[in-house]
Order: C-alpha cells, then sequence, then structure tokens
C-alpha cells in the first residue's frame, strides 16, 4: 500500500463518520500526523484524532449505530458496538477491528470511535506503509496551519 492511499483511507472514515455524526462542530484543530508505525521497523503510519462537542441528532446507541452500520457500508466487516462504563458519563463505542480498545489489527488500522450526548470522537489509527515519514509541510503531511 502506498502512503497516498493509507493517508486516504483514514480521511475516507473520518469522512465516512462525518456524514452520520454531522460534518459541524468537530474541533478545528483536530490532530493528523504522520509518525512511525509502532508495530513495524522502516514504516510510516498516519493517524487522526477529532472530537465534536455539540448535541447528537440522536440518542448515543442510535448513532453509534448508525456509524457502524456506514462504516460496514464502506467495506469494514463485523463493526461491533458496545458500552463503556468505565467513562463518566458512560459512552457507546466501536473498535475496529478488535473491540473497543482490543488494538490495531496487525497492519497497523484501526478505528475507535465513542459517543455521549453531546460529543463524539474517534481516532483513526492508518496502515503501517513502507518507507519515511512525509515531510511536514508536504501534501500528505501539511503543518496544522496549511490543514485550514
Amino acid at each position: 500500500m502506498t502512503p497516498e492511499r493509507a493517508h486516504q483511507d483514514v480521511t475516507d472514515v473520518f469522512d465516512t463518520i462525518k456524514s452520520v455524526v454531522g460534518e459541524d462542530g468537530w474541533d478545528d484543530d483536530f490532530e493528523s500526523s504522520w509518525g512511525s508505525c509502532p508495530s513495524a521497523s522502516g514504516t510510516s503510519q498516519f493517524s487522526l484524532y477529532a472530537a465534536r462537542r455539540l448535541p447528537l441528532s440522536d440518542s448515543p446507541d442510535a448513532v453509534t449505530n448508525r456509524v457502524a452500520a456506514a462504516l460496514e457500508a464502506s467495506g469494514y466487516d463485523d463493526v461491533r458496538v458496545q458500552h463503556d462504563t468505565t467513562l463518566q458519563p458512560a459512552r457507546t463505542v466501536i473498535g475496529y477491528p478488535n473491540g473497543y480498545n482490543g488494538g490495531t489489527a496487525k497492519d497497523g488500522f484501526g478505528i475507535q470511535f465513542q459517543s455521549g450526548t453531546d460529543y463524539a470522537a474517534t481516532i483513526i489509527s492508518g496502515r503501517c506503509v513502507p518507507g519515511n515519514v512525509p515531510k511536514l509541510g508536504s501534501p500528505l503531511n501539511p503543518s496544522p496551519t496549511e490543514r485550514q
């Protein structure tokens, strides 16, 4: 897989989540970055974290089930909706591919999503790809000011 494809996979997942949860209200300064892949030396990985602090259009369970259905429609099989009662307030969560807080796939890919009445957040870890981290300021790795 190319770095471009790995980057696009992450942004496609984020776009899918936003299409269900809503386009507005996500942090303007959401974090996305390239780093060394923890599971394989000589590889890099694109990751994204974003949070939205606005009321959801429906209950957390309903919204998270729709996110799971949208991810499955995008080709991710067996997306499990779970509940994390260790968080206060409790949240409805998704962890793909190994359940919530279950880790990523062998290639580094993983999706975590959680929702509460006035909150949604996601962490998307891209697939590990051969090569060094793309240069900061390049199209694949824009600085935070260039991204906006």
